[in-house]
């Protein structure tokens, strides 16, 4: 009779879960996705030579140590997963609310990028027909959409606002006196841009990529030295809200957490689920932060000994579900 293959046991194709919390812990954070985990063990030995005859042939061996370690890859770049890899602090948080800067007066630096300090920075520019008078500084209304904002720049055709609150509609009054001096917008534009003026009488204004270079989403500006910009010369902006979280790197000494890797229960061969009590986490060589293709936190984890565990039970366990 043929040897029969149990295919119950033979694991194939392997997906699951991976966990980490504090060790001893019953909390745990979800790893996310994983770009492989591996498991192994390296047992080393001493060997004893005999000096009896030239053949110095091996009459003992004796094991001197054990390791055993995981290696995995992180795909999820979340806070967490960050914390633990980077060997971070604390997560502190730092959100950025929507708001605005009216007429601030940067330092600028020749042809080198400065901070505005915010995030996600834009200006509103509305093209119309202005009747009346309208002037830097002044608050405007829409008569239909009551959306709000504040003159930033003014020009024959157009003005750009700061502060706005609402949307703005075209073919509505944008007053500051109803009937009287308002504009009646033909084009409503959000720019990725901001308002850089000369300080007064505010009638000039700088043009982005002639005077000056701007990464909106950062909130970095660069004076161009070949450009008009002065140094009391003003900027305004919008910026948007932004959720924002930071930690400080290599602050902490090292990272224990307990690991909980669980097969899927409707993986190829036997169902596991395998409880590292205590393990070592380690950042394993370089993930791009410019490159094609996922970034991956590569990732090493040393099996250590847990002594809060009873005798014999002290690094890992094994639990192993025949499937249904």
């Amino acid at each position: 009779m043929p040897l029969a293959s149990d295919t119950e046991n033979i694991r194939y194709n392997g997906t699951g879960r991976a966990y980490a919390g504090a060790v001893a812990g019953s909390s745990f954070d979800q790893l996310g996705e994983l770009e492989g985990l591996n498991f192994g063990i390296a047992v080393s030995t001493e060997k004893m030579k005999s000096t009896q005859n030239a053949s110095r042939a091996t009459i003992l061996e004796v094991e001197s140590e054990r390791d055993a370690a995981l290696s995995f890859g992180l795909r999820e770049m979340s806070e967490n997963n960050l914390k633990m890899t980077l060997l971070g602090s604390a997560i502190n948080t730092d959100n950025q609310s929507a708001s605005y800067a009216d007429q601030v007066v940067p330092t600028f630096v020749d042809d080198l990028f400065i901070d505005l300090g915010h995030l996600n920075c834009f200006s509103t520019k509305i093209t119309g027909t202005i009747t009346g008078t309208l002037a830097v500084g002044d608050d405007v209304t829409g008569g239909t959409s009551a959306a709000t904002g504040t003159i930033a720049y003014k020009a024959a055709g157009y003005i750009e606002l700061v502060n706005v609150s609402g949307t703005f509609v075209a073919g509505e009054q944008v007053y500051e006196t109803q009937d009287t001096n308002h504009i009646v917008p033909t084009g409503i534009e959000i720019l990725e841009d901001v308002v850089v003026t000369d300080e007064t009488p505010f009638t000039t204004r700088r043009v982005q990529g002639t005077d000056y270079d701007l990464d909106p989403d950062y909130g970095y500006i660069r004076k161009l030295s070949g450009g008009g910009i002065v140094a009391t010369d003003v900027v305004s902006y919008d910026y948007e809200a932004v959720s924002r979280k930071y930690i400080h790197g290599l602050s902490a000494s090292s990272v224990e957490k307990k690991l909980i890797f669980v097969s899927d229960k409707d993986d190829l061969g036997m169902r596991q689920r395998w409880t590292f009590h205590k393990v070592k986490i380690a950042l394993n060589g370089e993930f791009p932060l410019i490159g094609d293709g996922a970034a991956i936190l590569q990732t090493n984890a040393t099996v250590l000994k847990d002594t809060s565990q009873a005798s014999g039970q002290e690094y890992y366990k094994v639990e192993m579900m025949p499937q249904a």
